[in-house]
């Protein structure tokens, strides 16, 4: 394998190092503790302290980035893409309180993660009273407000406000990627009409290995059209102009989108699962126990943000099929993706597996998909998909073993074939779970991957720089494109790859 790369030369380590040492540089603190009062003061000094501590631990969040010298806010894309973006005053500060928010929720996972004792000298240590999560609001806001009270903030603030990017460039220098790439492409072309293929089927023709298990949703509920265009009409009107929804508006949507699972079923590695951990902190699925894992997330199309409904299932492994398999390992897992247009309707719908592999991106009516023109590698839009009317699901049909989705089919909700029924659960308990002792940690390693689930392929495609190709990964740092770069999470990802018909 060694020798179907260039060597890196001097000039190329020397690149390298240099690309390194200016993306470091030297970075001012935005607020100064001298210049605060002492209740402010105190406050900044405690989430100093905190992240030492945290980064001490390697419990620091790696799929949101740290705002220098604003040690109370966090971005990830979605909000670090305000930062270049006119607001107007009530704008900024509902980004900043946003910031502030996304910030307080990941500090209470990571704090809890924490061993006990250290756990215990956070709180001890705080300069306010009450819970944890009370300090974290009251010094977050008198913090948010003293950076209002500071125009000079503004500017510094826009530009420490940083989007993710897990690409390794020096990988990419040293592995020779201006080569390497032109084999991706064409390997790529070759999965995707392997892919494809099996969607020129109905779901009834395709072959099966073993039998046919049907997850349905365990609670049910359809909305009409009118009741979704009003709810988020309403849910629009805030200075941002971000969907703010309440918990039981987000059931709702969540519940009438929610999918069915078809799995061609061999053993239990085919199964839908909850995520566990035993007592060495390792993680397995429990097939006994039928999770999908939900989340929301926002993107960009045309000046407008939309609303996304995120659904996830694990599987205990993908099989392999020999000790040589390149691709088979330990744990696996689906994430199927709705988003929405401000009046409520798909205007498209995407998958990846976890490792980020394996993107697909199906418009909805009225929409097409159009070739990237961001120089990344192309992207696999097997069909359309008609609309969905209420009392129907959408089913999603998976291959045995490599959990490949094989087709799509709008079925009504009351059919009557054998099912098992799915509970759901919060994407983000995944970051702070428990085990056996008490004790806590996150289902993902440090860099936001599960090590257990590091598999051969890594060598293999070690110079296109995404760390650990084929293994699973927390929400956040899942890169979607072997050549260009791309996030499955990128908030203009549909400026690039959908449009109107």
């Amino acid at each position: 394998m060694a020798n179907t790369f260039l060597s890196p030369s001097r000039v190329q380590i020397a690149v390298v190092l240099l690309l390194v040492l200016l993306g470091q540089g030297c970075t001012e603190p935005a607020v100064r503790v001298e210049s605060l009062e002492p209740d402010e003061a105190a406050c900044l000094n405690w989430y100093q302290k905190l992240d030492t501590l945290l980064a001490e631990y390697q419990l620091i969040d790696p799929a949101t980035t740290k705002v220098t010298g604003f040690p109370s806010l966090r971005a990830d894309r979605f909000l670090a893409s305000f930062r270049t973006q006119s607001l107007t005053d009530a704008a900024h500060a509902q980004w900043l309180q946003r910031m502030r928010q996304l910030d307080a929720s990941l500090r209470l996972k990571e704090s809890a993660n924490l061993p006990t004792a250290a756990a215990k000298t956070v709180l001890a240590a705080a300069p306010l009273p009450g819970s944890l999560e009370q300090v974290l609001q009251q010094c977050g806001n008198r913090l948010v407000e003293e950076a209002l009270l500071r125009p000079e903030s503004k500017p510094i603030l826009r530009q420490q406000v940083r989007a993710l990017d897990t690409y390794r460039t020096w990988q990419r220098i040293v592995g020779a990627y201006w080569l390497t790439q032109y084999p991706a492409k064409l390997g790529l072309k070759n999965l995707h009409q392997k892919l494809v293929a099996s969607f020129r089927r109905p779901v009834d023709e395709l072959p099966v290995q073993g039998r046919v298990i049907r997850y349905v949703p365990a609670s049910s509920g359809f909305l009409t059209a009118a009741e979704i265009a009003a709810m988020l009409r309403a849910a629009y009107q805030n200075p941002l102009g971000i969907p703010e929804l309440s918990d039981p508006q987000l059931k709702s949507l969540f519940t009438h989108f929610a999918p069915i699972w078809e799995i061609d079923t061999r053993n239990d590695n085919d199964k839908i699962g909850a995520a566990m951990l035993n007592a060495k902190g390792e993680p397995h699925i429990d097939t006994r126990q039928p999770i999908v894992y939900q989340k929301y997330a926002y993107t960009r199309r045309q000046g407008r943000i939309l609303l996304q409904l995120v659904y996830q299932i694990w599987l205990p492994e993908r099989e392999k099929t020999s000790a040589t398999d390149w691709y088979g390992g330990e744990l696996d897992s689906v994430i199927w993706r709705v988003t929405l247009s401000p009046e409520g309707i798909p205007i498209a719908y995407d998958t990846i597996h976890a490792c980020g592999c394996y993107y697909m991106v199906f418009p909805g009516q009225g929409y097409l998909n159009i070739p990237p023109t961001d120089g990344a590698e192309s992207v696999l839009s097997p069909k359309r998909i008609d609309p969905i009317q209420p009392g129907q699901r959408l089913l999603l049909r998976l291959e045995s073993r490599t959990h490949y989705l094989q087709q799509t089919a709008v079925i009504a909700a009351s059919d009557k074939a054998p099912a098992t029924l799915y509970q759901v659960q919060a994407y983000d308990e995944l970051l702070s779970m428990p085990l056996p002792d008490g004790s806590r940690r996150s289902l993902f390693g440090p860099d936001g991957i599960i090590p257990s689930s590091s598999c051969f392929e890594r060598f293999l495609l070690w110079p296109f720089g995404v760390p650990s190709p084929g293994a699973m990964r927390q929400w956040g740092v899942h890169a979607i494109a072997l050549t260009g770069r791309r996030y499955f999470d990128d908030p203009f990802l549909f400026e690039h790859l959908i449009a109107r018909e």
